[in-house]
């Protein structure tokens, strides 16, 4: 696969990501953080596009200083992309969580 490719993969993984965190800490945890409709359409739709940018950009851009520190190309070795593909999920994941929370706050 490409460096290309990857990302694109990466982006659909922190999206996916965001919306399991979502689910998660609205529906599914022991104590559920409740906020209001409007919060929870910023969250779906700004969300969505945010956390792709903003945490698989960001990993992105981290793993190709990585690798460039590493090969001495930007796009040298698909392997730091795969590892921050693999970290964004679980990093889009926790971030809703702060989200929810941060919003929550907000609301009431």
């Amino acid at each position: 696969m490409t460096v290309d490719q990857i990302n694109g993969k990466a982006s659909g993984m922190v999206i996916f990501g965001w919306f399991v965190g979502l689910a998660y800490y609205n529906w599914f945890a022991g104590t559920p953080i409740s906020v209001p409709l409007w919060a929870h359409v910023v969250l779906i739709v700004v969300g969505m596009f945010a956390s792709s940018i903003i945490i698989g950009g960001g990993l992105s851009l981290m793993a190709a200083g990585i690798t460039k520190a590493a090969t001495g190309r930007a796009d040298g070795s698909p392997h730091a992309f795969s590892w921050a593909a693999f970290v964004g999920m679980f990093v889009a994941f926790f971030a809703a969580g702060y989200s929810l929370q941060l919003l929550g706050s907000l609301g009431h």
